[in-house]
């Protein structure tokens, strides 16, 4: 039942556009009649919707709303989005006829609408993780688990402490630091450009999903191997942040060391200061295995010193393994 579950969830690595989502959605009530019994009424509560065929898309001239079905007669849509503000409402209620109460909407930030009900994931996440069918409920955590990813979906569990937040800004100015490096082996500083590094994040995101950190650029000298552009930072949208160092596959950036490490990352080992190195979304990752005795430190100057040891390790590996080719 895990593999269902993981299954379901592993589609939001690939499929995560607004038609994915509505077509996994779909899919999900065309699988068990109970979780589309439970997505239509989280739309029509007044509703009692019973043997409904949900229909997926229903072009009209200009109109094509998300999902159509008919009930005692009435005709009711409902339209999803999740970060496109091109919206529909009147254009929906007047192509199709249908009073305001009949068209569901639903996006992925908070809006109001005079006349309609507009619904978020957000809601409709809690909704459903309220109602998990028992006999169903690895097929339901799938799908919980693709649209928590798809819509970046976040339900704190723990208070804040405004205290600690200051060690995430110590730790994105300490980079400049950690990135100066001049020995026989390579040479590496920071690369600082607001545009091209996703303002303080990655090629994968940016601070407001949870990562942060900056783009180095690094010279090898004595090797063939190109000047590349990599990425040193932290995954904060976790109870216990990650420190990562990551190349991706972009011509003019990561591409060198993505494509040396890209055909032997699975037999490579763990270092002193990283875990074994792995690919994911088109980037190789040395993520950082050293973070109790970071956090045991009391000194700014020697938590900084280790990362300085674990960017070095990294790029002495690196190195290493072009050498020796």
């Amino acid at each position: 039942m895990e593999r269902i579950e993981n299954f379901i969830s592993n589609l939001s690595l690939r499929l995560n556009s607004e038609n994915n989502l509505s077509d996994i959605t779909w899919t999900m009530c065309q699988t068990s009649d109970i979780f589309q019994s439970v997505f239509l009424q989280f739309f029509f509560p007044k509703e009692k919707l019973t043997e409904v065929y949900l229909q997926r898309e229903l072009p009209d001239e200009d109109s094509r709303p998300d999902f159509y079905f008919e009930h005692d007669g009435k005709v009711f849509l409902i339209e999803c989005k999740i970060w496109d503000r091109n919206h529909h409402f009147e254009q929906y209620t007047k192509q199709f006829k249908i009073p305001n109460e009949q068209l569901g909407y639903i996006t992925n930030y908070p809006m109001l609408k005079e006349g309609f009900s507009v619904r978020t994931w957000t809601e409709l996440y809690i909704y459903i993780k309220n109602r998990i069918l028992k006999e169903e409920e690895s097929l339901w955590n799938g799908y919980l688990e693709y649209l928590q990813e798809v819509c970046q979906i976040f339900i704190p569990k723990q208070a804040m402490n405004l205290d600690g937040m200051f060690s995430l800004y110590t730790f994105y100015r300490s980079l400049d630091e950690v990135f100066i490096v001049d020995n026989e082996k390579f040479s590496s500083n920071l690369y600082d450009s607001r545009k091209d590094t996703n303002s303080g994040g990655n090629l994968y995101g940016t601070p407001r999903n949870g990562i942060m950190g900056k783009y180095f650029e690094v010279k090898f000298k004595h090797i063939r191997l190109k000047q590349t552009w990599g990425w040193m930072g932290v995954y904060f949208e976790r109870e216990h942040p990650q420190i990562y160092i990551g190349f991706d596959y972009r011509e003019g950036w990561g591409k060198p060391v993505y494509d040396l490490l890209l055909n032997i990352v699975d037999g490579m080992k763990k270092g002193k200061m990283f875990s074994k190195p792995f690919e994911e979304g088109g980037a190789i990752w040395f993520d950082f295995n050293q973070a109790d005795k970071f956090n045991a430190l009391n000194e700014p100057s020697k938590q900084i010193s280790l990362l300085k040891s674990y960017f070095n390790e990294v790029l002495e590996t690196i190195y290493k393994i072009k050498q020796e080719s």
